[in-house]
């Protein structure tokens, strides 16, 4: 009898373990039969190298009556979701191991869901809902065409004071990451170091971090393009292969105008901006050189990309051991470069933007 008592004592010393999942609610006639989702741990999305560092798993569930049970990953620190549910429709989560969430599906078309469990998760649910009606002035904005500057001006400044207003009220609380994470730098940075304990122990919080130093690394790269763009910096000299494997020097081109043009086919940004590159450079073609580097592709990739696009310029591959783009300072595809015929860097234009044309008419007319 002893014996017995003492086993129930045992097993009522046992830790309770809670279910660990992220329970999916769909609503009828959804039409799926599976989910798709994917996972990796915060630990090693925020400290890889490459995607491969990553730690991703894709995996599927069952849905049945309606319901499906993504099991929590045991990882160390928390694990990123992302859970698709059709096409175009995601829900991206952070979950502890331990944690259960429900994920409730109220619509399909519009696509429109509910999440609850944790503190961080019903604070991702409130800022998802605090961006539902920006997101509807958005696309009705973009009904007609494209906004006039003033209308998008006025959209971001009420989207920003909103964010703004829910970090405050939040800041001594882990859901104030949900909100950070959607501030601009100069916001962000306001906030960043005042956050409290209970924020940085949170599963969410390298991801955060992660932003903010990116942030960092951004402003530094913009402030060093400044710097470059002034006229009184020499333009960094490169050797990059060529389509032919010829090696071409960016000082080969010295006494001539030069645009850089910093691409990859896999930038639609960069593909939209071809035709215009290619009436500037008949244009200019006698005084001019434009030079196509290639980023972050395989050479397989970039033969076919000037191929496709007909470029008729000189186009070199960067590869990926190059430190080329820290050199220049590179942000952001496209970014393209003019370079006078001294060697000295007169503009650097981040982004697909019609004033680089005007400002490359400008320089030519010198």
């Amino acid at each position: 009898m002893k014996k017995q008592i003492l086993a129930l004592a045992a097993l009522v010393a046992l830790p309770f373990v809670a279910s660990a999942d992220i329970t999916v609610t769909l609503p009828a006639g959804s039409g799926l039969d599976s989910i798709q989702y994917q996972h990796a741990p915060v630990a090693k999305i925020t400290t890889a190298k490459s995607r491969a560092q990553m730690g991703i798993v894709r995996d599927a569930v069952a849905v049945k009556d309606n319901k499906a049970i993504i099991p929590v990953s045991t990882a160390q620190g928390g694990s990123s979701y992302q859970i698709s549910l059709g096409d175009r429709r995601y829900v991206q989560l952070y979950a502890l191991p331990g944690e259960s969430i429900d994920l409730n599906v109220s619509s399909m078309d519009p696509f429109d869901y509910k999440m609850s469990g944790t503190a961080l998760i019903n604070s991702l649910q409130e800022v998802s809902d605090l961006q539902k009606p920006f997101f509807e002035r958005q696309r009705a904005l973009y009904a007609n065409g494209e906004p006039s500057q003033a209308d998008m001006e006025a959209f971001m400044n009420d989207y920003n004071e909103a964010m703004t207003d829910y970090v405050e009220e939040k800041m001594a609380e882990e859901g104030v990451l949900a909100a950070l994470m959607n501030l601009p730098f100069d916001k962000m940075s306001d906030y960043f170091g005042r956050l409290p304990e209970r924020a940085k122990a949170s599963v969410m919080y390298p991801v955060v971090k992660q932003q903010y130093d990116r942030m960092l690394e951004m402003r530094a790269q913009e402030e060093k393009q400044q710097q470059m763009a002034s006229g009184n910096t020499p333009a960094p000299n490169f050797t990059l292969e060529d389509v032919n494997g010829k090696q071409v020097s960016l000082s080969d081109f010295k006494g001539k105008w030069v645009i850089l043009d910093f691409w990859g086919s896999w930038c639609g940004w960069c593909i939209k901006g071809f035709p215009e590159l290619k009436e500037a450079y008949a244009k200019y073609k006698d005084r001019l050189e434009v030079i196509g580097v290639d980023c972050r592709e395989s050479k397989e990739a970039w033969l076919a990309g000037v191929k496709k696009y007909e470029l008729p310029w000189v186009n070199v591959y960067n590869p990926e051991d190059s430190n080329l783009i820290s050199e220049w300072g590179i942000q952001g595809f496209p970014t393209k470069a003019i370079v006078g015929p001294n060697g000295m860097i007169r503009n650097i234009t981040t982004g697909h933007d019609p004033n680089f044309f005007v400002e490359l008419d400008k320089l030519m007319a010198e």
